[in-house]
């Protein structure tokens, strides 16, 4: 299903297809854009980016980038927007599949504040979390999530649509830019 959403105010990013030739093209977009600002030259950087093609591929990752949010310099999210398939059978309704949804993701993240959420596109869950992502050399980040999962008409496809920041004052705005994207989500027609 051919999907359209609005992205947010400076959001610098690529989509992510099937067709490799269109990857390259739009990492290179990317990469001539932000790699001077990430000290790298655009061969280095868009190599980067070609090189986390086939995992977003496999994962079904179809948007990803970054842009600013909050109202501190330097604050900055991620944006992701994948599509998944229920991995069994799907409940009979797409309310169904939203309750579904909501006890599986409550299960991992139990500190998660999730709930049902109706959007132009249908029933959803939005969920808000934080929390702290540990990397090597004990480099501790704070880390602020809203996160929408929207089933689709189809009944096997899940629009998932995930904004990450490592500012915990940002999470207003991560939420409220979040919901606009998720409220943006709709069917492309074709012409």
């Amino acid at each position: 299903m051919p999907l359209q959403i609005d992205l947010p105010p400076g959001f610098s990013g690529m989509p992510v297809g099937s067709d490799d030739r269109m990857n390259r093209r739009h990492a290179w977009m990317v990469a001539e854009n932000t790699a001077a600002g990430a000290g790298k030259s655009v061969e280095e950087f868009g190599s980067y980016l070609m090189a986390l093609v086939p995992t977003m591929q496999a994962n079904g990752i179809r948007v990803f980038g970054k842009f600013a949010v909050g109202t501190r310099k330097g604050d900055v999210a991620t944006l992701t927007l994948g599509v998944a398939q229920w991995p069994d059978t799907a409940p009979g309704s797409r309310e169904a599949l939203v309750a579904a949804l909501a006890a599986e993701y409550r299960g991992r993240h139990k500190r998660a504040v999730v709930q049902p959420v109706r959007l132009p596109i249908g029933p959803a869950i939005v969920a808000i979390s934080g929390g702290e992502f540990h990397l090597p050399e004990r480099d501790v980040r704070t880390q602020i999530k809203a996160e929408y999962q929207i089933p689709l008409p189809d009944g096997r496809s899940v629009v998932i649509l995930s904004v990450v920041a490592e500012s915990e004052d940002a999470w207003p705005a991560v939420a409220e830019v979040t919901a606009k994207v998720a409220w943006s989500l709709r069917s492309e027609e074709p012409s």
